[in-house]
């Protein structure tokens, strides 16, 4: 056994109480630290998320101002944005809705008004001085001048009033996709409209899921007509304001087929109810689609012709078949919207004109118009088609990426620098519907085509991009369809309009309009100068000039004011003009006549010679082809929905 020094055992027992202690200090600190941790406060509960709602007044209808009143509550931040869309889904034009804005102001729940400033055309920046400590609810006010009679924009006065969405209601930018509570204040014994719902809830508010169906559901209110009907179990309402005198069971019956051939395309119907509203006055026309209804315009006299009848009918069916075709089927561009910038898209050709090839196609499958009658409208349409030389300068995909700048803003010399998406796009729907039948032994068809762009990219799907459209056409066509994409989509060659009618047993005829002079002679032509006119007063004015005409080529300008032919006057007055083509003087010409035209261009004389051109073909017939084969008429039959027995 070792012994060990006294002084050595006292050294040791020091150390190890110094160490007990550090060790004890160590504990208990780490023991406070734990203790703390316990104690520590819980972390701030996050923000609730922004609740918004509208009021919508109209105190004085007459004076064409609604009221609107923003509140949103729950805000946290020191400064809040607001903005009024520039544009509206659907018609695709910077229309700059915050020109109409007037009256703003801001403040606080309690009443205590805030500064604000404008920071870009449509956006106005309020001081909320508010925190996660210190939410607030704000209000914004201000007033809307409202009379323009369109779709795209709102009206009231004293008869009515009718709003879209875009133009009235503001927006936070960082809650599109939250929910948007309104409530409408309206004259006493006005009714309301709307496809949001068919009732307000217990305490009078409407409710949108988000933003976009909020300014996608266009409201009529007032003591308009309200007619119902049902198709498949779903309520359909027509809500209809203006000077109507139409046969209400009629119109409740013919618009139910629509919707029947509509429904069976696509096997049901996407929505709980439906509103059409439907404006009636003088000089308007046009229409917008919705999610489920939409808006359109009609002069009276549509409801008191067999023809105009059945233009008001197009028209309706047009929008009706949007219900799919844009608003479910849609250019991946297309959604979510940025309502302050220009959506670009190169696919409005298929939104918008295959919707205008269905128009007419459904009133066909429906029986609301003839073989003949639905034939006579394609002619017409080629007609108007290869009478429009921009269609050599714009192809179907350009005229619908350019269509911010273009197609809502023609002038006298879009004619012969622009093709409408929409006139191309319906050629294109007739073409690709013929030779997917045609390749398929009438197995397929277009409607195989939206079915399956419906199915692969419908809503909620973030839609199809350029080149998934064409795969689709391809999958259903069941071939390789990147040549005639090149060609007709992407590019601007000729169509042989009379080989695709081939395919289906009916052939292209073209002529002249009956009652033109020199159509029958067997030595000379009709001539023509390029010029379409129309009527200021008792003046007749140059309206376009085609290029490549003898009067594009002589220096006669649109706005001339003619004088006379020849030392004839001419005038608005004398029977001179056919209304939509060109003062009558001019159409009496021979091709190869020398002319003399006299104009005054801001109010000088002036005379161009001329030397008449070849009048081109304005009258284009479709009709069946007698030694039609077996195979072309049955492609026909199932296209046109046609009793095989004819």
């Amino acid at each position: 056994m070792i012994r060990i020094p006294a002084s050595i055992r006292v050294a040791t027992t020091a150390r190890s109480v110094a160490a007990l202690m550090i060790v004890l200090a160590l504990g208990a600190f780490a023991f406070g630290q734990k203790a703390k941790a316990k104690v520590a406060p819980a972390p701030a509960p996050a923000p609730k998320p922004l609740e918004l709602s509208y009021t919508l007044a109209m105190p004085q209808p007459h004076t064409h101002l609604y009221e609107v009143t923003f509140t949103i509550a729950n805000v946290t931040t020191p400064q809040l944005d607001i903005s009024l869309p520039i544009w509206t889904p659907g018609s695709y034009l910077a229309r700059e809705y915050a020109r109409h804005v007037q009256d703003f102001k801001a403040g606080e729940d309690a009443g205590q008004a805030l500064s604000w400033q404008k920071i870009d055309k449509a956006t106005w920046r309020i001081e909320a001085d508010a925190s996660a400590d210190k939410p607030k609810t704000i209000r914004a006010s201000y007033r809307v001048y409202a009379n323009e009679l369109a779709t795209q924009t709102s009206h009231l006065d004293a008869t009515h009033a009718y709003f879209n969405g875009a133009s009235l209601f503001m927006y936070v930018p960082s809650a599109k996709d939250r929910p948007h509570r309104i409530k409408f204040i309206v004259p006493e014994g006005w009714r309301v409209s709307t496809p949001l719902a068919l009732q307000p809830d217990a305490d009078g508010y409407y409710t949108a899921a988000d933003y976009d169906r909020l300014i996608d559901s266009p409201t009529e209110i007032g003591q308009h007509k309200l007619l119902e009907f049902t198709v498949r179990g779903k309520l359909h309402r027509v809500a209809i304001w203006g000077q109507y005198e139409g046969d209400d069971e009629r119109v409740k019956t013919d618009l139910a087929k629509i919707v029947e051939v509509s429904a069976s395309i696509f096997g049901g119907l996407p929505y709980e109810h439906y509103l059409f509203i439907v404006h009636v006055q003088p000089g308007i026309s046009g229409g917008t689609e919705h999610l489920n209804s939409n808006v359109s315009m009609t002069r009276p006299e549509a409801f008191k012709s067999a023809r105009g009848y059945k233009g008001f009918l197009g028209l309706e069916s047009h929008e009706y078949f949007h219900n799919w075709n844009v608003k479910r089927i849609r250019p991946f561009a297309l959604g979510p919207f940025d309502y302050q910038r220009e959506n670009y898209t190169r696919g409005l050709w298929v939104s918008e004109g295959v919707t205008n090839y269905y128009g007419d196609l459904l009133l066909r499958r429906a029986g609301l118009i003839t073989t003949n009658e639905y034939l006579d409208g394609l002619g017409n349409l080629i007609a108007g088609y290869e009478q429009t030389p921009g269609r050599f300068e714009q192809s179907a995909e350009s005229a619908s990426f350019n269509s911010w700048i273009k197609e809502y803003r023609s002038d006298e010399n879009s004619i012969n620098t622009a093709m409408s998406y929409y006139t191309k796009g319906e050629i294109l729907g007739l073409l690709f519907d013929i030779e997917i039948r045609s390749l398929t032994s009438n197995a397929k068809s277009l409607d195989d085509v939206m079915r399956l762009l419906l199915e692969n990219y419908g809503l909620p799907k973030p839609g199809f991009t350029d080149a998934e459209l064409k795969a689709a056409f391809e999958k259903v066509a069941g071939v390789d369809l990147t040549g005639f994409w090149n060609r007709f989509v992407a590019g601007k060659d000729e169509i042989d309009f009379a080989a695709y009618f081939n395919k289906a047993g009916l052939q292209l005829t073209k002529g002249y309009q009956p009652g033109t002079p020199y159509a029958d002679s067997k030595t000379d032509k009709p001539g023509a100068l390029g010029i379409r006119t129309r009527a200021s007063g008792d003046r007749v004015v140059v309206a376009n000039v085609i290029a490549g005409t003898p009067a594009y080529e002589s220096g006669v300008n649109s706005g001339d004011e003619l004088v006379a032919i020849d030392g004839k006057k001419i005038d608005a007055s004398n029977g001179l003009v056919r209304p939509g083509q060109s003062a009558g003087a001019l159409n009496d010409l021979r091709a190869g006549q020398r002319v003399a035209l006299t104009v005054f261009r801001r109010n000088r004389l002036m005379n161009f010679e001329l030397t008449a051109a070849v009048k081109p073909f304005d009258r284009y017939t479709v009709s069946e082809l007698k030694d039609a084969s077996e195979a072309q008429k049955t492609l026909r039959f199932a296209w046109l929905s046609e009793d095989v027995k004819k």
